[in-house]
């Protein structure tokens, strides 16, 4: 894997968390800027219904929005999602990364945006920003969330979508070993499943 340290979950083998350091507040110039793209963002929701929902997803319209940008400008400087992907997961032999879809892990605490990563081997999520983790009332923690399952571990992958809500779609990740991860809010959402699909059937 990689250099940096990492807590496994009691109980869950495939979820992992990263320390962080506390995250900075954006600037005057971000909150200025993110006051232009939640009003671009309204008026595109006829036309742009996933980014809008992706967008609302999240706990606050803007802070999303700039936490898309601030992520978009770590990975053009890290190199691109192969390189962030290699330095996050570690390399497998053989392994090339496929695909990289913008969504929320369903968390017992909320969705924690972050990037889902799919190889022909692995499929890792690992959240946008630092989130806060520890009991309730304790002091917590910053930490990067991430998920990493090996194809061949997937049972099945379950679309599903909220029956009052339409747009509101999931994807259902389930192991063999009885353990799930829903992730909801793409901006892609059908391409995203069309290619968990591919990726699981190149595997079997």
């Amino acid at each position: 894997m990689n250099n940096t340290t990492t807590m496994t979950v009691p109980g869950n083998p495939y979820f992992h968390a990263s320390p962080a350091p506390p995250p900075s507040s954006s600037s005057d110039t971000f909150n200025n800027l993110g006051r232009k793209l939640e009003t671009a963002t309204k008026k595109a929701e006829t036309f742009a219904g996933n980014l809008y929902h992706h967008l609302r997803t999240g706990p606050g319209l803007v802070d999303v929005a700039m936490t898309r940008i601030e992520q978009a400008g770590r990975v053009i400087a890290d190199g691109g999602f192969h390189n962030v992907f290699q330095r996050e997961f570690g390399g497998v032999n053989g392994e090339k990364l496929k695909k990289t879809y913008a969504c929320y892990l369903s968390t017992t605490t909320g969705p924690v945006m972050g990037t889902l990563y799919i190889s022909n081997k692995r499929i890792g999520f690992r959240s946008d920003s630092q989130v806060l983790s520890g009991p309730v009332g304790g002091p917590g923690q910053w930490v990067y969330y991430k998920v990493m399952v090996m194809l061949d571990q997937v049972l099945a992958v379950n679309p599903s979508s909220n029956p009052n809500k339409p747009a509101e779609k999931y994807i259902e990740i389930l192991t063999k070993d009885g353990h799930e991860f829903w992730f909801m809010g793409f901006i892609s959402y059908d391409q995203a499943l069309k290619n968990l699909y591919k990726a699981l059937q190149h595997c079997n």
